[in-house]
């Protein structure tokens, strides 16, 4: 089931299901050392998907900045990837920022191996490659 909350709205079970989620794919799968949890996630939309347990299989995060709609913390749990997951759950965080940010582009730092994925969704690169946390990253924006 496919859910869309704010950090208030969030349970605490929900949370944690997030943060287990985020924290397998960016520091355990990718062995990345960084603050995973930081203040976005207070100000943010969380989109996501639970199977029937309440694990958390796909999610992402929606949040505003002076220069447009921002995604991030794309993940998709490794059991349900190659299933069409990834592209639904962009899918929908499109037609979300567009009705709640109309005439903004939506922008998303992208991990570079990423690049063609969301090229079919309509982004655009807008910068050089540059390494953030360790990992080779591109802007990408959706006019």
């Amino acid at each position: 089931m496919w859910y869309l909350k704010n950090f208030d709205e969030l349970s605490k079970k929900e949370v944690i299901e997030i943060y287990k989620a985020r924290i397998q794919t960016f520091i355990v799968e990718q062995q990345l050392n960084y603050q995973e949890i930081d203040e976005i996630d207070k100000r943010a939309w969380h989109l996501f998907e639970t199977d029937k347990n309440g694990k958390v299989i796909a999610y992402l995060r929606i949040f505003q900045e002076v220069d447009g709609a921002h995604i991030g913390r794309v993940i998709v749990d490794e059991a349900y990837r190659r299933q069409g997951k990834g592209t639904a759950l962009m899918e929908r965080a499109i037609e979300i920022c567009q009705e709640w940010y109309v005439d903004q582009p939506i922008m998303i730092h992208a991990q570079t191996y990423l690049q063609q994925f969301y090229e079919s969704l309509g982004f655009e690169v807008w910068s050089q490659p540059y390494q953030l946390v360790g990992i080779e990253h591109i802007d990408m924006i959706l006019k």
